[in-house]
C-alpha cells in the first residue's frame, strides 16, 4: 500500500514538474522577444555549433562589466543544466525501463531535441546545441541522484 502512494505521489511531482517545464519552455515568452542586444549572435535562432553560446556566456559572466548581461547568462547556463536534473530522477522511478543510464539519456535527448525543434519552428526560443548539451549534462546528475538514492 504505501508503494502505491510513493507512486502516486512521484506521478504527481512529474506531473508538476512537466507543467513547470511546459511554461519555463514556451510560456512565459508567448508575445514577448528578449532585447536584440542580447541575443545579436543568435539572431538566426539556431546555434549547431557546439559549445558556442556557452563560450559566450561565459566571457559575458567573467569579462562583462553590466550586471543584467552577467545575471542573464549565469541563469542561461545554471537553468538549462538545473531543470533537467529532476528529469533524469523522475524518468527511471517512473519507467523500470530507463533504469538504465544509456536508455534514460536517450529519452532525455530525445526529449531535448523535440524541445529545441519547437522552439525554432515556434520562434519561442532559440534551436541551440548548446542547450541539449547542458540539459542532458542536468538530467545526467539527475540520474546520478536517483542511482546515488535508489532501494533496490
Amino acid at each position: 500500500m504505501e508503494k502505491q502512494a510513493n507512486k502516486r505521489i512521484i506521478w504527481a511531482l512529474f506531473a508538476v514538474y512537466c507543467t513547470a517545464m511546459v511554461w519555463l519552455l514556451f510560456g512565459q515568452r508567448l508575445g514577448q522577444e528578449l532585447p536584440d542586444y542580447y541575443w545579436g549572435e543568435l539572431s538566426a535562432r539556431m546555434n549547431l555549433t557546439p559549445l558556442r553560446t556557452t563560450r559566450h556566456f561565459l566571457a559575458l559572466i567573467f569579462r562583462s562589466g553590466s550586471g543584467p548581461l552577467i545575471r542573464s547568462a549565469a541563469v542561461n547556463l545554471a537553468g538549462n543544466v538545473g531543470v533537467f536534473v529532476p528529469m533524469g530522477a523522475f524518468l527511471p522511478l517512473l519507467w523500470p525501463a530507463l533504469r538504465r543510464y544509456w536508455r534514460t539519456a536517450l529519452v532525455m535527448a530525445a526529449l531535448v531535441a523535440a524541445v529545441e525543434l519547437v522552439q525554432l519552428a515556434t520562434h519561442l526560443g532559440v534551436c541551440d546545441v548548446d542547450d541539449l548539451i547542458l540539459n542532458l549534462l542536468g538530467g545526467s546528475a539527475g540520474y546520478g541522484l536517483y542511482r546515488l538514492f535508489r532501494r533496490e
